[in-house]
């Protein structure tokens, strides 16, 4: 009797640190995804910053909404967003030249963003853009834009 309880227990405990193991390899294959978004973030959102201002500077504002995050779109309007960048566009002209002024990723919850922001010269004057994307998979995808531009504001 006795070494049939011992048995059981063994039993226990072997399938109890199994299902840990497993649970600890799966966690790992989780972070490893992760750590690959981090490391891949910013060079996505690089990317999706110059093809942001190609289509900025060729009057595409719809086709960037229609890119965008539901996060974006759930916070504006598609003729909201679209007059925002027309304005941009109208009192600053094309965007002609960008520089980092600061960047950050973070992962959580599976969830991986990165924020970015630009210090951008347009023909009729500067401003400091700010750039928030979701990167899913291969996608980085805009979740918000914002703009300081003194020169926007007094024209």
């Amino acid at each position: 009797m006795v070494k049939s309880l011992q048995g059981m227990h063994w039993d226990v405990y072997r399938a109890k640190m199994r299902l840990r193991s497993l649970l600890m390899l799966l966690l790992a294959i989780a972070s490893l995804t992760s750590c690959k978004e981090m490391t891949q973030g910013k060079g996505m959102a690089e990317t999706a910053i110059v093809d942001f201002h190609q289509k900025f500077n060729t009057g595409k504002f719809q086709e960037i909404y229609a890119a965008a995050h539901a996060d974006l779109k759930s916070a504006a309007s598609e003729e909201d967003f679209v007059k925002l960048l027309e304005a941009v566009h109208r009192k600053l002209g094309k965007q002609v030249k960008s520089t980092e002024g600061g960047w950050r990723v973070n992962s959580f919850n599976f969830k991986t963003m990165v924020l970015m922001s630009q210090n951008t010269e347009f023909e009729q004057g500067k401003g400091t853009e700010t750039f928030s994307f979701i990167i899913a998979g291969e996608s980085c995808l805009l979740q918000s834009y914002h703009i300081d531009s003194k020169d926007m504001l007094l024209k």
